[in-house]
């Protein structure tokens, strides 16, 4: 291979980017102390390394390299976060696969079906993996009033997805209910304001909720223990699952009594795991998250987050 092909094109939204951009787009956009790192490490391992941080430079770098043979064509390393799209995480895979360039991580698909967290309830539901009750908010023409009918009125139904065959039945929802962006990631827009008590709370959040943050996913809250468990393989290779850890926050750091937008913030991150995970509970998250991978199809690594109820059972 020519000295001047890499073998990896790292793209990557860097954190510290001083363009006009508000911070909130930044939140999930690595920083150049990571990036720095991952870029050491393949250094190490024998790669030469190139960093992309713009689309325009990437389409260049794209058509240096696009008539070499596959084999010799450099790997995307998908760092991108992207902003202010449904489609942002997809869209590097998606160019990859339009340009005939290998990359990290999984498809196109799967990575719009993971962003979207009521896609992945549907699929996780659809294929057996437990998930909690709930119902998908489109926009904010939802009302306190509409909400109180939607038992009678077949038309405001309409305005709702729920998780089974479209149709919301509130006597199989009930309050205390968590509500979130459901196109977010880095618990963006997520406070401690978001465990809702009644529907008054519920309309109150929604009326002041800004634009960007629709739309939401709304389900019941379970109380009980955080659990995070990787997957890392794809379909061709078979998938492995480490061991499951207990999300806690730390007291001397901890700045809200949820796992938050403040928590996860680049300033501090008070969150550590546990791994003290009961061995049978352990094997099902095991077993249920690589259900989900496998059937998605994911490739390289994922992460899945787990939540318990009262009595113990583990949700996705």
């Amino acid at each position: 291979m020519n000295k001047m092909t890499p073998t990896v094109l790292v793209y990557a939204d860097l954190h510290e980017f001083e363009g006009n951009f508000p911070e909130i787009y930044k939140q999930e956009w690595e920083s150049k102390k990571s990036v720095d790192a991952i870029l050491e490490l393949l250094n190490e391992v024998g790669e030469s390394i190139e960093l992309v941080v713009t689309p325009n430079e990437l389409l260049e770098k794209l058509k240096c390299y696009c008539d070499l043979d596959f084999s010799k064509r450099p790997v995307i390393f998908h760092l991108m976060e992207g902003f202010c799209s449904r489609n942002r995480e997809s869209l590097i895979p998606a160019v990859a696969e339009l340009f005939g360039f290998p990359h990290t991580g999984s498809d196109s698909y799967s990575q719009n079906v993971s962003l979207d967290k009521n896609l992945t309830r549907i699929f996780a539901q659809s294929i057996g993996v437990p998930v909690a009750s709930g119902f998908w908010i489109r926009s904010k023409d939802v009302l306190f009033k509409e909400l109180l009918q939607l038992e009678c009125n077949s038309e405001i139904k309409k305005r709702f997805s729920f998780s089974k065959g479209n149709e919301l039945n509130l006597k199989n929802f009930s309050f205390p209910a968590f509500i979130k962006p459901a196109g977010e990631g880095s618990s963006l827009g997520i406070g401690e304001k978001n465990i809702i008590y009644s529907f008054e709370e519920l309309n109150t959040l929604l009326s002041e909720a800004p634009e960007i943050f629709f739309p939401y996913l709304l389900e019941e809250y379970l109380t009980g223990n955080e659990y995070t468990i990787s997957v890392i393989g794809s379909a061709t290779f078979g998938y492995k699952v480490s061991s499951a850890g207990r999300l806690i926050l730390r007291e001397d750091l901890k700045v809200e009594d949820v796992y938050g937008e403040k928590t996860k913030s680049k300033s501090i991150m008070p969150e550590t795991l546990v791994f003290d995970c009961p061995k049978d509970l352990e094997v099902i998250i095991q077993q249920q998250s690589v259900l989900f991978c496998e059937s998605l199809g994911t490739s390289g690594p994922a992460r899945l987050d787990w939540k318990l109820d009262s009595l113990g059972n583990p949700f996705f």
